[in-house]
């Protein structure tokens, strides 16, 4: 681990994007915290770096300039500020992954993101100019629950899962107010950039229901569907607004066989079957 852990921290992907790093802890021209920060610390992270003194300096420019003494994250979208709980969600799995656990900012944007969510368990989305209730977002929460601290999972936030979890089988996990439902929900990829699809979902809430339920089961059966005759998965489908990604990493051909969504398969059936004594 420790090995794998110094080869990545050398490997010509993570050096080129350091590299590009303005001094003032920003990437590219945008000077706005959250858009000069955001997309390569989302690819450090998939790429497994854990960080140095340059990643510190992109957190504190994008702490600083994204979060609200409540906790709230904050972006300029198109002369507005909104606060979003999809992007902020990103930046609490950021936090913890780069070791900010003992950081209260951490503390401050959960707490707020336990605060703004609906009766109906869904996240809102305020950056459009008609705010609405975001399945999207809700995945993006539900990602960030799963690296909490133990210490942190307290009542407040097992209701609040429970409530999201049961508005996505409730609604056949990508149907909750849309009468056209984006089609991107049924298609698998890795990695995930501002959305999700039915796969991750299922994968986030199989450790806590057992693998019966009814109302998993046309998306279980979906999901089962998409694996061939060797066992694996396709990638169909690429990070949302990620295309200029592909200079520092690389995506698998959109129908060829992903050896990460298999992953991810794989560890949704292992946590939905065995992870419930079955």
């Amino acid at each position: 681990v420790i090995s794998a852990s110094q080869a990545i921290a050398e490997s010509d992907s993570v050096k080129k994007l350091l590299r590009r790093q303005k001094p003032e802890g920003y990437w590219g021209t945008d000077t706005r915290p959250h858009h000069g920060t955001q997309g390569n610390l989302q690819i450090l992270t998939w790429l497994g770096y854990r960080g140095d003194e340059g990643i510190k300096k992109a957190l504190a420019y994008r702490m600083s300039g994204c979060l609200q003494e409540d906790g709230a994250y904050v972006v300029e979208l198109k002369g507005r500020m909104v606060k979003l709980p999809c992007h902020g969600a990103d930046l609490l799995q950021t936090m913890l992954w780069f070791g900010y656990i003992e950081d209260h900012r951490a503390k401050n944007l959960l707490n707020w993101l336990l605060q703004i969510q609906g009766e109906d368990g869904i996240f809102p989305c305020v950056s459009k100019l008609h705010p609405f209730s975001c399945l999207w977002a809700t995945a993006d929460v539900l990602r960030a629950y799963q690296n909490l601290p133990t210490a942190w999972i307290t009542p407040q936030l097992e209701e609040s899962r429970r409530l999201a979890m049961e508005q996505f089988m409730n609604s056949g996990f990508y149907q909750y107010g849309k009468t056209k439902p984006s089609p991107r929900w049924l298609e698998f990829g890795y990695p995930l950039r501002f959305d999700s699809d039915v796969l991750e979902v299922l994968g986030l809430i199989a450790p806590y229901i057992m693998p019966d339920e009814e109302r998993i089961q046309s998306t279980l059966y979906l999901i089962l569907e998409k694996q061939d005759d060797r066992g694996r998965w396709p990638c169909e489908k690429h990070p949302k607004g990620g295309g200029w990604m592909k200079k520092f990493i690389e995506f698998k051909e959109i129908g060829q066989p992903s050896k990460w969504v298999t992953l991810h398969a794989m560890k949704m059936l292992k946590n939905l079957y065995e992870e419930n004594g079955n």
